[in-house]
């Protein structure tokens, strides 16, 4: 069996090499079959931006806050015009120009389903910042994912500075790796959260509205996959968990940076990526 599982993931990895190497940018995988373990990386333990992927670990933050009393879900949010962020953001374009009022929960479910910018800074700024993120992805043992600014901090810096300074910072990264082993432990309940949060959470999750062309066009029909998205200049990732309708649980990690391919050609090799990860 321990054989059998080595030449699967040979396998896999040789089919994922096939997908990425006719595509004119940097591509990382990390595929995991949550019941045996069984990992296979490509570029595992590279650094990439995460894009929008990183309101998933702010997301989890937010609940740990909710689950020790420190927050709650239905507290009021006003959100003045002066702190909208720029990009993708349905609540701002709604606003008219008003202030936006809401709940944390309903915050929580813009960033997470919707992939909101605004309702992310103000969540973000809400537990503490990056800083207070990464502090948390430590305290799970996951050291290699990394959160340090808002997204209308990360816009300004691309304005002054270009797309591929973009790409070559620190800031804002993970390793595909580091980010499986973030959504294994999500799947098996090992966030420290409570049920009804970690339910939540994936709940969200599937019903993720963005990235209709990635992971979710590579799985079967009647396979659920609950996922975050991340879209930037020469940045265009997805994560999530796979579930088959047999019960198999696959964590399918898929991150790109840099070159010249354009946007299409990325979501294609995520898709045939994901097709590959749960043949």
């Amino acid at each position: 069996m321990f054989v059998s599982s080595l030449l699967l993931a040979a396998t896999l990895a040789q089919q994922i090499t096939a997908v990425t190497k006719p595509v004119d940018t940097t591509i990382g995988v990390a595929v995991v079959d949550v019941k045996s373990g069984q990992r296979t990386l490509v570029r595992g333990d590279e650094r990439f931006p995460m894009g929008s992927v990183y309101k998933f670990p702010i997301a989890l933050t937010v609940l740990k806050l909710v689950d020790d009393k420190k927050l709650s879900l239905s507290t009021e949010a006003t959100i003045a015009p002066n702190r909208f962020a720029p990009g993708w953001s349905p609540l701002r374009d709604r606003a008219n120009g008003q202030p936006i009022h809401s709940t944390v929960g309903d915050l929580l479910r813009h960033m997470v389903s919707v992939s909101d910018n605004t309702a992310c800074d103000y969540l973000l700024d809400l537990v503490g910042g990056g800083a207070a993120v990464t502090k948390r992805m430590r305290e799970l043992g996951v050291q290699e994912i990394q959160i340090d600014r808002r997204e209308r901090d990360i816009a300004a810096d691309i304005k002054a500075k270009g797309d591929q300074a973009y790409v070559a910072d620190r800031r804002d990264t993970a390793t595909p790796a580091a980010m499986a082993d973030l959504l294994v432990k999500l799947t098996k309940g090992e966030v420290g959260l409570t049920p009804a949060s970690r339910n939540l959470l994936l709940q969200m999750m599937i019903e993720t509205a963005t990235g209709a062309n990635r992971i979710k066009a590579g799985i079967p029909a009647n396979a659920q996959v609950a996922h975050k998205t991340g879209t930037m200049p020469l940045v265009i990732n997805d994560v999530g968990i796979v579930r088959l309708a047999n019960g198999t649980q696959r964590v399918v990690v898929v991150f790109t940076k840099g070159g010249k391919a354009p946007d299409e050609a990325r979501e294609k090799a995520i898709r045939e990526i994901a097709h590959a990860a749960v043949e």
